[in-house]
């Protein structure tokens, strides 16, 4: 069943939702998701290298404070800190998420298909003394990270099949499958 509101919502057309039916991506999709790769792999090796440049600021300026102070105690715990604790610890995070993003990653099509439960969430952060409003999408055994107008788009209870990024939240194409039942 064709939804020009699904196709809207989720910018897919009905080239695409064949495709993704017959398992495959179609090569506008194929190109977009490359593109987005590429994007987060170069955000990734900046971010990762300025938390190389962290772990080496923590070493000079800890190099620079036992140099400059003569006190032992001072000595042992400033260069054990930041001359040794903070450059492993950042540069760590850093090696980490560069690693990752110079790591190959497949681009998988998956599928689910099951009854819609958008859930709304709330979370609680005791240090800035907010509240969070998330939502999620429950459908087949899957969750999915989306927005609160996804409920005027999917009807709690009907039944769909999703084509999304496998190890993602981005949903690609969809289609309805059947309406719940009133009772």
């Amino acid at each position: 069943m064709i939804d020009q509101q699904l196709m809207d919502y989720f910018k897919f057309d009905l080239g695409d939702l064949r495709a993704n039916q017959q398992g495959q991506f179609t090569d506008k999709q194929r190109t977009r998701l490359i593109q987005e790769d590429k994007s987060n792999r170069t955000w990734s090796m900046i971010g990762g290298s300025g938390l190389m440049l962290i772990a080496l600021i923590g070493l000079a300026g800890g190099a620079f404070a036992v140099t400059q102070d003569h006190d032992l105690g001072f000595q042992i715990g400033f260069g054990l800190g930041f001359g040794c604790l903070w450059p492993l610890i950042w540069g760590g995070i850093g090696f980490f998420v560069i690693r990752n993003a110079l790591s190959k990653h497949d681009i998988k099509l998956a599928r689910v298909q099951g009854q819609v439960n958008i859930v709304t969430r709330e979370s609680y952060n005791s240090q800035s003394h907010t509240t969070s409003i998330y939502h999620e999408l429950h459908i087949g055994g899957q969750d999915f990270d989306v927005e609160g107008d996804l409920a005027d788009v999917l009807m709690q209870g009907d039944e769909y099949i999703l084509y999304y990024v496998d190890g993602s939240s981005e949903i690609l194409s969809a289609e309805l499958v059947s309406k719940a039942k009133s009772s």
